[in-house]
């Protein structure tokens, strides 16, 4: 739907909105943001905005609550809940997942996005979803899930997901028979549609007439939940590793007992090199791909104890780079600066692990 005069918008690659003053030639738009400045952008950059909460507390009065102080929250979104049905096609792993459905898989970064509760475990599960938004909640959905069933908890367009922190779920397991018991749960979950571009998810769709993706919240099986083991192994190995350094320094043969500490990778984020046709996709959607591939490559390199890793993104107008250098800023134990430009020219990124 074309935009029209007066029509709330926000920017997709900025946290910019404004109302739209003028329709433009060349498919651009002008759109005046609160302070009265003015800003022209391609339509197809600009969101509408369709849903707003009314009583979303600001941030800086979210300390000043006290303690017996009763705070209401906006009523919950209209969603549209469905009676539970049996899961289609799932193998059962004793899982239970949050099963997030794109209403327009052409276009994830501004699709509606149905989110679905998913039980693929042998219990009936007792279940609670609440908007988080700081440190309150507003309920969405209760009730009992039974034994590898699904129930949808509504579809949430991406301004809506912009305005909450995520949703929190909790659960209780419950059995008719003779059942071992499990303590009560609580897991948050955040989600975009940028999450459909995430190369790391690729096997957690399951074939229906649209991709569905399934997002873990709890696993009775130990063999089913995230190894983050792997992670947390080299840093709690850091110390003897090097303990183990100091005691071969100077012996034969030490630079091949640690020789896995001098492994590198190189990785090329040039679209055209994830992706074969990418001619439908948007700036925007093409950066949001290319961010995730460097953050699913990063991981990978940590879990395979990868010493040193360069990511060339090349220099067009800087907007890839200045998105990684701010994704590495929040890591801690590595180091990064530009790699070598007689090996790799002006446009990479050289990360090391310490």
């Amino acid at each position: 739907m074309k935009l029209q005069i007066g029509d709330k918008v926000r920017f997709l690659n900025d946290n910019l909105e404004g109302s739209v003053v003028r329709i433009l030639s060349n498919d651009k738009v002008e759109v005046a943001d609160a302070d009265g400045f003015k800003h022209i952008a391609e339509e197809k950059q600009w969101v509408r905005i369709e849903f707003q909460l009314d009583a979303k507390l600001p941030k800086e009065a979210q300390g000043k609550i006290e303690a017996n102080e009763t705070v209401t929250l906006a009523p919950a979104a209209k969603v549209s809940v469905r009676k539970a049905e049996v899961i289609p096609s799932l193998d059962p792993d004793d899982t239970i997942y949050a099963a997030l459905k794109m209403v327009n898989e052409k276009t994830p970064l501004t699709s509606e996005i149905e989110l679905i509760l998913v039980n693929n475990t042998n219990y009936e599960v007792i279940f609670t979803v609440s908007r988080k938004l700081a440190e309150f909640r507003s309920g969405i959905d209760s009730g009992a899930l039974s034994t590898r069933t699904e129930l949808s908890l509504g579809v949430y367009s991406p301004d809506q997901l912009h305005r909450f922190d995520g949703f929190e779920f909790q659960f209780l397991f419950f059995g008719k028979k003779e059942f071992r018991p499990r303590a009560p749960f609580i897991k948050s979950l955040m989600f975009s549609g940028s999450d459909f571009l995430d190369p790391s998810h690729k096997n957690s769709l399951r074939s229906e007439e649209r991709p569905v993706l399934l997002m873990p919240l709890f696993s009775l099986n130990p063999l089913n939940d995230v190894d983050i083991s792997k992670l947390l192994d080299k840093y709690q190995q850091k110390e003897t590793e090097e303990s183990l350094r100091n005691q071969q320094k100077g012996a034969k043969g030490k630079t091949e007992r640690f020789t896995v500490l001098s492994r590198t990778k190189v990785v090329d984020l040039h679209i055209e090199e994830l992706i074969k046709d990418y001619s439908a996709m948007s700036n925007a959607q093409i950066i949001a791909y290319q961010l995730n591939y460097f953050l699913y490559e990063l991981d990978q390199a940590m879990i395979n104890k990868i010493h040193k890793i360069t990511f060339i993104h090349g220099v067009g107008q800087g907007v890839l780079k200045s998105a990684i250098r701010e994704e590495l800023k929040k890591i801690p134990f590595i180091r990064y600066g530009e790699a070598p430009p007689e090996q790799y020219g002006f446009g990479a990124t050289e990360v090391e692990f310490l």
